[in-house]
């Protein structure tokens, strides 16, 4: 019955573990096909925060869990509160913050993140089945003003629209003007 459908939160501990004891709860875990979801920014400000000296500041150890085939989303958990004081819960943003902390820099790790909180996040969630854009799903997206998928965690891009069940919901636009003196444009 809850093959696949168990969800750990935060995970933090596994992180702290050895990488041979790591690795057996991976496998099991892996095994049960229980979920992951970290939440870095709450655990990247409360980790380990009493200690004086070295603090931990550490995630759940996401590579191994993928590299074991568990599936790893991401989301903001709190935000403006004693847990995580700060942020806005854009998905992108915690995607940034997880990219650094995880150092998660490729290319091909950049696409994993961004299918952590899209893909990962709709296995999690249950709703694969009208998940994405395709003939008879939701349809639900958001249209980055970025050249390559990969770019959104490092341009953090305008979301330019927000297309809820195959309609337009929200249009962003953005203005840059430069003004020029007088005096500098007769030395152009």
């Amino acid at each position: 019955g809850y093959h696949g459908r168990v969800t750990l939160g935060h995970l933090t501990s596994l992180g702290a573990l050895r990488a041979d004891e790591a690795g057996r709860v991976i496998d099991l875990l892996a095994k049960a096909s229980i979920n992951v979801v970290t939440l870095p920014a709450t655990d990247v400000y409360l980790s380990s925060a009493k200690e004086p000296v070295h603090p931990r500041r550490g995630l759940t150890p996401i590579r191994a869990l993928r590299e074991a085939g568990v599936n790893v989303a991401y989301s903001s958990n709190n935000i403006r509160n004693a847990f995580t004081p700060f942020g806005t819960a854009d998905p992108l943003q915690i995607g940034w913050l997880l990219a650094h902390v995880a150092q998660f820099g490729s290319p091909d790790d950049r696409n994993y993140v961004l299918e952590m909180c899209t893909h990962a996040a709709a296995r999690v969630l249950g709703i694969t089945d009208r998940y994405g854009v395709a003939i008879g799903k939701q349809a639900d997206l958001v249209i980055l003003d970025t050249h390559k998928v990969g770019d959104a965690l490092l341009d953090l891009p305008v979301r330019r629209w927000v297309i809820k069940r195959g309609r337009v919901t929200v249009e962003a636009r953005q203005t840059c003007t430069i003004y020029r003196t007088a005096q500098k444009e007769a030395a152009l």
